[in-house]
């Protein structure tokens, strides 16, 4: 069975987000002593990262707003470090204790916090025959509390994905049919405790986002340099 876990760190200016899943993405997953890892890169700052492990280079040229497949990692205390393609790692670097028979997920963002390492639960993201999944990552520190909504496939109208929804969480993964789906950010509210049916104030729509039978993507909010948000939506099946 695996475990599921996350930790961030500051590498240099990119925000290293690892997650533990509860299954496997279709790419080599974690066998015997090893586990997995992915890479999902929206930091605008380096065009293609590298991804290095004790060192060493497993997953290269990685384009921003793309997610690379699960790579395999010896089970142990592990030293993850991302660089630009070709250029200088960071000298700070990311220890990771990689359990036997477990998936993680790290997503890169430019970030200007110092962050510590926290652990979170996640769902998978292998859509059941025929089904779509969609979640949603917060990495937008500027803006404050943000409430999510999402319109799905097989629903007609707005449904709220997760609240609170803290900085630097996943929202985890919702599954409906395949065709289009839309997210929409707000400043947080409350009615009676829960976010009001219809948003108050919009910061961003994301729409559409067509996905066909078997696949899923993750949507990541982050900063824009100018000020306000935008998401990177990455498909990863």
């Amino acid at each position: 069975m695996r475990r599921a876990g996350y930790v961030r760190l500051l590498l240099g200016g990119a925000l290293l987000a690892a997650a533990g899943c509860s299954d496997g993405n279709g790419d080599a997953g974690p066998t015997g002593s090893q586990g997995s890892l992915r890479v999902i890169h929206v930091a605008p700052s380096a065009a293609t990262l590298d991804v290095l492990v004790d060192g060493g280079v497993v997953i290269d040229g990685l384009a921003e707003g793309t997610a690379s497949a699960a790579v395999p990692v010896a089970a142990g205390q592990r030293t993850v470090t991302v660089r630009p393609s070709g250029g200088v790692a960071s000298p700070v670097a990311l220890g990771l204790s990689v359990a036997a028979d477990s998936a993680y997920t790290a997503v890169v963002v430019d970030s200007s916090a110092v962050l510590n390492p926290i652990a979170v639960t996640d769902t998978g993201g292998v859509p059941a025959p025929g089904k779509t999944k969609l979640q949603v990552a917060n990495f937008a520190s500027a803006i404050g509390p943000i409430d999510v909504y999402r319109r799905q496939p097989d629903f007609n109208g707005l449904l709220t994905l997760v609240f609170p929804f803290a900085y630097r969480t996943l929202s985890g993964y919702v599954q409906s049919d395949p065709g289009d789906w839309q997210v929409l950010i707000a400043t947080e509210a409350r009615v009676n405790g829960v976010p009001p049916d219809v948003p108050g104030d919009t910061l961003l729509i994301l729409d559409p986002i067509s996905l066909a039978a078997g696949q899923a993507s993750t949507v990541v909010i982050v900063d824009k340099p100018a000020g306000g948000i935008e998401g990177v939506v990455v498909r990863e099946r």
